[in-house]
């Protein structure tokens, strides 16, 4: 895991987060999510981007989450083109490598999550974005 180089620290959906910032295209201002009609679960709807429609999570859909307690202030655009709301930016950092470990298998998010990072009291997760790609792609066979 430490061979990511370096993470975003976020907020979204009540959780402190962590994405390596390989997997991320950009993170831009939120905009105003289009919903689809029999809305795909783990997806809110779409927003135009870059000229094309981007599907954006819902955060609620996912094993582990629960609705956000606040609108989302910017969106994660990942490489595998799904936008991610998130509630606040808390910035970028480095982290030891001695501060990882597995997800518990028991935790509802595993799914979803590479890891867990504990730095002093604050527990951050780590979003694989392969493991959310093939997650929502379950979903969508599961319809």
């Amino acid at each position: 895991m430490s061979d990511q180089g370096a993470w975003l620290h976020v907020r979204a959906a009540g959780m402190d987060l962590l994405f390596s910032t390989l997997d991320l295209r950009e993170v831009v201002a939120s905009a105003s999510v289009s919903p689809l009609p029999g809305r795909p679960s783990g997806i809110q709807g779409v927003v135009v981007y870059e000229g094309e429609f981007l599907p954006v999570l819902a955060w609620q859909d996912l094993p582990g989450c629960g609705v956000s307690a606040s609108n989302p202030v910017a969106m994660a655009v990942l490489r595998p083109r799904l936008g991610i709301p998130l509630e606040q930016i808390i910035g970028t950092m480095e982290l030891p490598p001695d501060a990882w470990r597995e997800t518990d298998e028991k935790d509802p998010g595993a799914a979803w999550q590479g890891g867990v990072c504990q730095v002093g009291d604050l527990v951050l997760r780590l979003v694989d974005a392969d493991r959310l790609i093939a997650l929502l792609r379950r979903f969508r066979g599961d319809r």
